[in-house]
């Protein structure tokens, strides 16, 4: 199987039609059909439906769709990978956050006559994934306590260490346009008459695990989350510019400042998620990467 068959394969599915895929790949229609031919006869089944309205993917090929789509991409990565200068590199990955973008561009500031610096974002799926490969040596990220032994099993098989750097609360982003604005603080109990603009749906983000502090007072499901994306613009603009809340985690607690949005503590909420960094088990660390963690430490 080659690269040059998925890339193929990957732009028929999204064009509807081999001759609109063979313009933006600047080759012929009968080549593309060539070349997905060869792949169905690899694959020993079908992956379009050809008839005279065009072509149709069929249930096997939208499965390997998804699976190509992430394929080209990480070769796209590795490639990338290859145009970095050469010398001692940072390679993290992270949730989309601020506040640590704000970290790695203060690193940069420090280091920059020293190293380079490859930094990729996701979920915590695609984070331990990144590390497992090699794409990154060290992923960050914050876990909800009572997930952290679901997550020290999922690390176990793909043979990765979490290493713990502390505990946090929640705390709350409000923008001008809030009614909290001019608030210090608020309850726990409030957070379901809120509006909320939320992160990526992740299955160990702290959206997912308020069921489980603070006694079960709030559930999830209670919180009105009007605006989900995994733009870290797009959640800064609707803060500032709406009445929506965002949650966040209690440290670097003045992140959004320049944005003209403010923290509100959250009250009556204990500790409830670790900040940690994943990496290969038994790795020693880079200098790049041990001075990074010292850098994060003296945040928390």
């Amino acid at each position: 199987m080659e690269i040059k068959q998925l890339e193929y394969f990957v732009a028929a599915s999204e064009k509807g039609s081999f001759n609109k895929a063979a313009e933006c790949l600047y080759t012929s229609q009968p080549n593309v059909s060539k070349v997905i031919l060869s792949l169905e006869k690899e694959l020993g089944r079908e992956l379009f439906v050809r008839n005279s309205k065009g072509i149709q993917l069929t249930s096997f090929g939208e499965m390997i769709k998804e699976y190509a789509q992430n394929i080209l991409k990480n070769a796209q990565l590795i490639h990338s990978t290859v145009s970095v200068n050469p010398g001692a590199r940072l390679k993290v990955s992270t949730f989309p956050s601020n506040l640590l973008a704000g970290i790695l561009v203060s690193f940069y500031e420090e280091t920059k006559e020293n190293y380079t610096i490859e930094h990729l974002q996701g979920t915590a799926e695609e984070i331990t994934d990144n590390v497992k490969s090699g794409l990154s040596e060290l992923g960050v990220v914050f876990i909800a306590q009572n997930q952290l032994a679901a997550f020290q099993h999922i690390l176990t098989h793909k043979k990765l260490a979490f290493h713990p750097l502390a505990t946090r609360e929640l705390c709350l982003y409000v923008g001008k346009n809030n009614p909290l604005y001019e608030r210090s603080e608020v309850r726990f109990s409030e957070l379901p008459k809120l509006r909320f603009v939320s992160g990526a749906r992740d299955y160990f983000s702290m959206e997912h695990h308020l069921e489980t502090i603070s006694l079960g007072i709030i559930s999830r499901e209670m919180l009105n989350n009007v605006i989900c994306t995994n733009s870290e613009y797009a959640l800064i603009h609707a803060l500032s510019a709406t009445d929506l809340c965002g949650m966040g985690v209690k440290f670097l607690t003045n992140q959004y400042e320049g944005h003209g949005i403010k923290t509100l503590t959250v009250k009556d909420c204990e500790p409830f998620l670790t900040v940690g960094y994943v990496t290969s088990e038994q790795h020693i660390l880079s200098s790049p990467c041990v001075e990074f963690i010292e850098k994060l430490r003296e945040k928390l």
